[in-house]
């Protein structure tokens, strides 16, 4: 057989196509299918969320009665309470836990919710572009719970408020949001940042990493204007230098969470976990960014949107620069398209793009150009799989229920692909090279084979089966669900003499009498088999 387009696309652009999601996109057409999916309801489809409702997950920690620490043993599977909570009901859970009210498995449980909500999101919900999206933006703005307790307490409202919310809307909205969310104030230290020392890490990664990037900088001085007419500037600039990253450190200086701490003047700030502009901690000489003189600051007021305004025109600016537009779009295509995407589909995107800067839908519009881009539907299939790509696409390909386990986390740890563990803000790499290299096939044998051993991906792959009495048939169709498409022949015929020595594969097409058990521990060793072949590698 021969793989068909509409499954490549598919492939690319979820996480792992299924032979009932290739029959819907045919049978909608897939202008219909694309439409559909760039307006997904503002919340879970209903299947998903009675998944999320019904998920529970194992919390366990002994009692403590001490002078400094007090509270009692738990042990129980607890629904997934925390993803709904707001900044008032998260910042309490923390506060108990840094007075010694609840131990620190209370706050790493916000963490693991929102990891397990995203294992079932990404595995089940019928609006897969959001998914892949998702996943996509949060490497992009890449936050690591390693930085500690004050980013993961809000990691439920970053994932759901920040990420989720922004996705087909603004960019420089997505940006303006991730910049005054508690987690990226924290993980990156602009929320430290004082008038008479402003901290350049975020600035820096604003420009290097989310906006106009690392190819966009011109070094530690602009370098003299040496072309016809007028210097371009702002948006149209040549890029950043050093001296951009220090105006914009200062416009973001002041930018800071709420959280009680101290202010000049015995004043002490509002407690509410989230962002806030302290004039005091406002650094005013920002000067000019990019070419661009940025309004002076106002006179302290916390309720004055033009009290950030600095630092709302450094987004702007970054946000909407021509250099952004082109970077951006680039690394959404490799995401999709492998590598070295193509070229066409880079500059049909970016035009789009940097047309639609100003609208609330810029980032719909320009999925929109690239999903209808007649070259997401042409082979080959080049982009590897990262290790969690793979386990998600066995789950569905398996017909597989996520069930949250505390080893999920223990396996995505082995893969290096674990959600919200990368601890530089650069995100995970997105070249195959790095994936073939880094990530160990065995490990994610393993992690395949484990999770269907554990119950992690819970399935009877006995009643999935196809009802043969051919070992030739079982095979292939297990192929055909898993990797959408051919394998090399003597892949197949490895597949096949496994198979046709395997007494509980044989019991299942009833060449013996071999126990349930034995049977489905045999399938889960093809499907695993499978997994493994060099073609489920790539989508």
């Amino acid at each position: 057989s021969v793989t068909s387009p509409i499954r490549i696309a598919l492939n690319r652009v979820t996480f792992g196509a299924r032979d009932i999601d290739v029959a819907k996109a045919e049978s909608m057409g897939w202008e219909n299918w694309v439409e559909d999916q760039l307006n997904p309801p503002a919340g879970d489809d209903p299947a998903l969320a009675g998944l999320l409702n019904g998920a529970t997950l194992k919390i366990a920690y002994s009692a403590r009665d001490t002078e400094t620490q007090s509270w009692p043993a738990v042990n129980e599977e607890r629904p997934l309470t925390t993803l709904s909570m707001n900044s008032a009901d998260l910042l309490a859970i923390y506060d108990k836990v840094r007075a010694g009210e609840l131990p620190n498995a209370e706050i790493n449980r916000l963490g693991e919710e929102t990891v397990a909500a995203t294992w079932i999101r990404n595995a089940h919900s019928a609006y897969q572009v959001r998914e892949v999206m998702a996943d996509f933006w949060h490497r992009h703005f890449n936050v690591a719970a390693s930085e500690g307790q004050q980013v993961i307490f809000t990691l439920p409202i970053y994932d759901r408020d920040v990420i989720r919310a922004n996705i087909f809307g603004n960019f420089r909205a997505f940006v303006t949001a991730n910049a005054q969310s508690t987690a990226m104030l924290f993980y990156l230290d602009n929320a430290d940042s004082r008038a008479s020392q402003p901290n350049e890490n975020y600035a820096r990664e604003l420009l290097e990493l989310h906006t106009i990037g690392a190819s966009g900088y011109v070094g530690v001085n602009k370098p003299p204007w040496t072309g016809p007419g007028p210097e371009p500037v702002g948006t149209q600039s040549v890029g950043f230098s050093d001296q951009d990253v220090i105006a914009a450190s200062r416009a973001l200086s002041g930018w800071t969470v709420g959280m009680g701490q101290r202010a000049p003047g015995r004043r002490v700030l509002p407690k509410t976990g989230e962002f806030l502009y302290e004039a005091a901690f406002h650094n005013p000489d920002a000067g000019e960014f990019m070419g661009v003189h940025l309004p002076p600051s106002p006179a302290a007021d916390l309720n004055s949107t033009q009290a950030v305004e600095q630092g709302l025109k450094v987004i702007e600016l970054a946000a909407e620069h021509d250099i952004t537009g082109r970077f951006v779009v680039t690394k959404l295509a490799t995401r999709l398209f492998g590598d070295t995407p193509p070229q066409n589909v880079i500059d049909v995107a970016t035009a789009t793009w940097l047309a639609n800067r100003k609208s609330s839908t810029q980032l719909r519009d320009t999925l929109r150009t690239i999903l209808l881009s007649p070259e997401l539907m042409q082979a080959p299939a080049v982009k590897v799989r990262r290790p969690y790509e793979k386990m998600i696409a066995i789950a569905r390909g398996v017909g597989a229920a996520i069930s949250p386990k505390r080893s999920m986390l223990s396996v995505f740890n082995g893969t290096k692909d674990a959600i919200f563990t990368w601890p530089a803000p650069n995100g995970w790499p997105d070249k195959s090279g790095y994936w073939l290299a880094t990530s160990g096939l065995l490990t994610q044998w393993n992690a395949v084979l484990n999770s269907l051993n554990n119950g992690l991906l819970s399935v009877s792959l006995a009643n999935e089966s196809i009802d043969t009495t051919s070992i030739v048939e079982l095979v292939d169709d297990w192929t055909e669900r898993i990797v959408g498409g051919p394998i090399s022949a003597s892949g197949r015929q490895a597949l096949i003499d496994f198979a046709s020595n395997s007494s509980g594969i044989k019991g299942y097409v009833g060449l013996n009498n071999a126990n349930a058990q034995n049977i489905e521990n045999q399938l889960r060793r093809l499907v695993t088999m499978i997994a493994a072949s060099p073609e489920f590698s790539y989508r």
